[in-house]
């Protein structure tokens, strides 16, 4: 992460050496590790003021800044590699040799404080380290919605995909820059920013069962790591599309099935649809409207879970306006079969 080292000094753009020593200082010793044991923020603090001052106390670091901006500064810093800062993997500098560093000791980064670029604290019985190399930093993890029909979710599929994913610039190496003319210019392939997009044919098989908002990760299939670090990960976002017929609630499917007065009456077969085709369904005698019968096993099936049930739900429906035979039989049989209680208040 970037930083402004004027602001964290508390320093404007023409302040002296002298000045910018001055305002290390007095930071450096409030937040110094040995003064504030056990204190993260006080830590953090002290790293900000160290790389600050790391920055102004270095001509050729102050002067890369100012021209360039913080962005592009920490991008490409003086040689095109980017600026990573001082190294704070041990964070154990001795406060006493801080004091002498400003009583006429080494300077920092060559110009006067803790020269991090070459010492750090270790925890060795000697009390010395050498710098360490800059930490491996994971890739960048990259989201990419994935819409799926609802079979496809359900009974699970294997998907091709090609998605544009930034990768090292290889005209520039990554750095953003190249040599021209003796000079260093933006690279004209990435237009300075190190990274190209670049088409990543990927496979990816989704497990019967995924639901809608489920997160499906790709290990290693996101964003190129920094020295030597891991690549990121790419997340599958999948979005499924609703079904005309089923309505999921967990892993069991709901269906509404319409069925005739008479079949609803007298019983008899209909079919059903079903993820995988159609099934035959028997319906009871005396089915009322709202009758639901529950298929064992036919609803969705994760591989690592009780597969749900198949619940469908009978919707009657009723003959049209009748005339004549029709209607005079209905009548017969309101009298031979009444059914009672549904015209009263009770």
């Amino acid at each position: 992460m970037s930083l402004d080292p004027y602001a964290v000094l508390g320093v404007d753009k023409s302040a002296g050496a002298e000045d910018v020593k001055k305002a290390y200082r007095k930071l450096a010793l409030k937040y110094h590790p040995d003064k504030n044991p056990g204190d993260k923020r006080a830590e953090e603090k002290f790293k900000e003021v160290s790389e600050a001052y790391d920055i102004l106390s270095d001509p050729a670091k102050k002067s890369a800044y100012d021209s360039m901006g913080s962005e592009r500064f920490y991008t490409h810093g003086t040689d095109g590699s980017g600026y990573s800062g001082p190294d704070f993997s041990s964070l154990n500098i001795d406060l006493e040799e801080l004091l002498k560093s400003f009583m006429g000791g080494k300077g920092f980064g060559g110009s006067g404080g803790f020269d991090f670029q070459t010492k750090t604290r270790s925890r060795s019985r000697s009390g010395r380290g050498s710098w360490s190399s800059p930490r491996p930093v994971k890739g960048q993890d990259y989201d990419y919605t994935l819409r799926l029909g609802f079979r496809e979710a359900a009974l699970g599929t294997k998907v091709s995909l090609s998605i544009d994913v930034p990768k090292p610039c290889a005209q520039c190496g990554g750095t953003g820059v190249t040599s021209a003319g003796g000079g260093m210019r933006s690279c004209p392939a990435c237009g300075g920013q190190g990274q190209v997009k670049s088409a990543n044919e990927l496979s990816a098989t989704v497990p019967a069962g995924t639901v809608d908002g489920q997160k499906l990760r790709l290990a290693g299939k996101g964003g190129p790591g920094e020295n030597g670090g891991p690549a990121g990960d790419l997340f599958l976002i999948v979005r499924v599309d609703p079904d005309p017929d089923f309505k999921r609630v967990r892993n069991d499917l709901h269906l509404d099935k319409r069925i005739s007065l008479y079949t609803a009456v007298l019983g008899g077969q209909t079919e059903v649809k079903t993820l995988t085709g159609r099934s035959s369904l028997k319906v009871p005698p005396g089915t009322q409207n709202g009758g639901r019968v529950r298929l064992k096993g036919m609803g969705i099936a994760p591989a690592k879970a009780k597969a749900g049930d198949l619940i469908v739900t009978f919707k009657v429906v009723l003959p049209g306006k009748l005339e004549g035979e029709g209607k005079e039989l209905l009548e017969r049989l309101s009298r031979i079969a009444p059914i009672e209680g549904l015209d009263s208040d009770a």
